[in-house]
């Protein structure tokens, strides 16, 4: 027995000085295993970045032309290349209206109810060279004032370029400088139509204008102006100067984020080569006829001026311009005609109209969901007695008729409300009532026309 356990010790410890010594060489070759491991997997991630870096040469190269492709910009259908130096861009607008108007048992001039596309606008903009800036403008609705006439007109058309830091050169067909509210766009007006004294406002015309302002408080722009493309085809008011002279200056004290103080002064010499101005008036609705109406002869120059204002306080706003224009004929004495009118706004949700310092006019309202109520007051005076009659066809939606004589004062007074889906979609209805006076010798009785009309807007 004792021989026994002394022979299994001895086993044991042979046993275990063998694994002891083979120990050494197990521990090297798994070591051995790993590291070939490693390196194998170390193959495979080489091989995988290659194949990666081989597909992404190949876009790259596919791709190579993507950087002189045009950026697109955001919210806008505008695109511009990749150095800056050219652009293009699409606006239009589409305007749509529909109106009823009391027309007093028209005894002088008949009216209707009816609906119309007012405007339906397309332009293309953008720059050339990086410093030469251009508008393309048309117009497909009904030109001027002649139902039925669907011919397109051409409205802005012109090419401008810095002369220096502020210094502004326009050419080509585009508005005179001369007025708040005819050069502010309809896009922007409180109102569907302008106030009564257009007539007195030159509208666009083609010529060159220079333009100057600090862009902080002030600016000056003037220009020489003559008949070239006509504004919508027939012109509400007298055009028929063959040249103009045109400026207009204005200064803002105050303007900061809620309170804006506007002031300006206009004025226009004109040359009348033809010897005769007319002046065709109708009520703040374009859906009326005209009703008003003087002729001036034998008339070699106009000179019209008139100062503006305009105060915005918040949500609250007051704008009014006064324009006067003399005839200065070559026989006889010069004939006067005067108009003016005064608006006030308020939006009741809080938001402000948006002025424009650079121009001195008043821009797209930042509204959504917003509400706006507005009242106006216009009167104009053609019934100067050194102005001649100025007969008015009557042949737009009655029996050819003629109004022999139209001369006399008009006065306007619009309440207005204008509700904005979002800056670019606007509804508004305005009610009109408008009062025409004749002068005695017209043997006219005076009348009252009352119109409630209402326009769907989309602009871009």
């Amino acid at each position: 027995m004792h021989s026994f356990k002394t022979g299994l010790a001895a086993l044991m410890t042979g046993a275990a000085l063998t694994f002891a010594a083979s120990a050494p060489a197990f521990a090297a070759d798994d070591v051995e295993a790993r590291i070939q491991a490693l390196e194998n997997e170390l193959k495979a991630l080489k091989a995988e970045v290659a194949a990666r870096d081989a597909k992404i040469d190949a876009m790259e190269k596919k791709t190579a032309d993507l950087d002189t492709m045009p950026k697109f910009k955001p919210n806008k259908l505008e695109m511009e290349s990749r150095d800056g130096q050219f652009s293009m861009g699409i606006g239009g607008q589409l305007q749509a209206d529909a109106y009823l108007i009391d027309d007093d048992s028209g005894t002088v001039v008949p009216m209707g109810n009816g609906a119309e596309i007012r405007r339906a606008r397309m332009n293309v903009y953008g720059k050339v060279f990086g410093d030469w800036r251009y508008k393309f403008e048309v117009d497909f609705a009904p030109a001027g004032y002649s139902y039925g006439n669907t011919s397109v007109s051409i409205t802005d058309a012109y090419v401008e370029h810095d002369l220096a830091k502020n210094l502004l050169l326009r050419v080509g067909n585009q508005y005179e400088p001369f007025g708040l509210s005819a050069q502010t766009s309809d896009r922007y007006n409180t109102f569907m139509e302008y106030a009564l004294p257009t007539v007195l406002w030159p509208s666009r015309q083609l010529g060159a204008l220079v333009a100057y302002g600090d862009g902080e408080s002030f600016g000056l722009s003037g220009g020489l102006f003559t008949r070239g493309i006509q504004s919508g085809g027939i012109q509400n008011g007298s055009n028929a100067g063959n040249w103009a002279l045109t400026g207009r200056g204005f200064y803002a004290p105050v303007n900061t984020d809620k309170t804006v103080l506007h002031l300006a002064l206009n004025g226009s010499y004109r040359g009348v080569e033809s010897g005769s101005s007319t002046f065709n008036s109708f009520p703040e609705a374009h859906g009326a006829n005209y009703t008003l109406a003087a002729r001036a002869t034998n008339v070699q120059h106009e000179l019209r001026y008139g100062p503006e204002l305009a105060l915005v306080y918040g949500p609250l706003s007051l704008q009014g311009e006064w324009t006067f224009a003399r005839m200065q004929r070559n026989s006889g004495a010069d004939a006067d005609i005067n108009g003016g009118y005064l608006e006030a706004s308020w939006f009741v949700t809080g938001e402000q109209r948006n002025y424009n310092v650079k121009s001195g006019l008043f821009d797209r309202p930042k509204a959504t969901n917003a509400l706006q109520l507005a009242m106006r007051y216009s009167r104009l005076d053609l019934s100067d007695a050194n102005l001649a009659a100025s007969p008015i066809n009557l042949d737009t939606r009655a029996v050819p008729a003629t109004l022999a004589d139209a001369r006399g004062t008009g006065t306007n007074y619009t309440l207005g409300a204008n509700y904005y889906f979002n800056p670019n979609v606007r509804l508004m209805l305005n009610y009109v009532i408008a009062k025409d006076d004749y002068v005695a010798a017209s043997g006219n009785p005076d009348q009252t026309y009352r119109v409630l009309q209402s326009r769907l807007q989309l602009d871009w």
